[in-house]
C-alpha cells in the first residue's frame, strides 16, 4: 500500500448534495449582490441628474458589500465534509487485519482504527546474539571496510 491509497470511503452523495446547495445559495447571492449594484448606480446617477431644490431621496445602502463570513464558514465546512468522505492511508506499508467490516458503525470518537498498517521502509531492526555471531550479522559493506 502506498501513502494516499484509499482504505475506506464514506457514501459523498448527502456532502456532495449539501456542497452543491451550497455553491448555488453563494452564486444566487452574488449575483443578488451584482443587481443591488446596479440599482444603486442607477438610483445615484437618478438622483444626481434632479435639479437640487426638490429634497433628496433617501439611498438604500448595503452595510457591507463583501459576501456574510457565516456562508463562506458554512461553505468551507460543507468542503471539509465532502473531503474525509474518503479516508486515505498516512503512510506507506503493508495493512495488518481490518478492524471493521462493512457496514460497521465507525465514528470518530471509536478507540479502535479501521485497519492497521505496518511502515515497511525505513525500517530499524534491535536484537541480541551471542558475539560469536555478530561477523554474519554485521551488514556487507561493515565486514570489508579496512581497519
Amino acid at each position: 500500500m502506498k501513502e494516499g491509497d484509499i482504505l475506506a470511503e464514506i457514501d459523498p452523495r448527502p456532502y456532495q448534495a449539501a456542497f452543491d446547495q451550497a455553491v448555488a445559495k453563494k452564486a444566487q447571492d452574488e449575483a443578488h449582490l451584482a443587481n443591488a449594484k446596479l440599482d444603486l448606480h442607477r438610483y445615484v446617477s437618478l438622483v444626481n441628474s434632479r435639479p437640487s431644490s426638490r429634497p433628496t431621496p433617501r439611498i438604500p445602502r448595503s452595510s457591507s458589500s463583501s459576501p456574510d463570513h457565516g456562508r463562506r464558514r458554512r461553505h468551507f465546512k460543507r468542503q471539509n465534509q465532502l473531503d474525509y468522505a474518503t479516508i486515505r492511508a498516512p503512510l506507506a506499508g503493508v495493512t495488518g487485519f481490518r478492524l471493521v467490516d462493512q457496514g460497521n458503525i465507525v465514528n470518530a470518537s471509536t478507540q479502535t482504527g479501521i485497519v492497521t498498517i505496518a511502515q515497511i521502509e525505513p525500517i530499524a531492526v534491535i536484537f541480541t546474539a551471542p558475539e560469536e555471531q555478530l561477523p554474519e550479522s554485521r551488514p556487507r559493506s561493515l565486514r570489508n571496510r579496512p581497519r
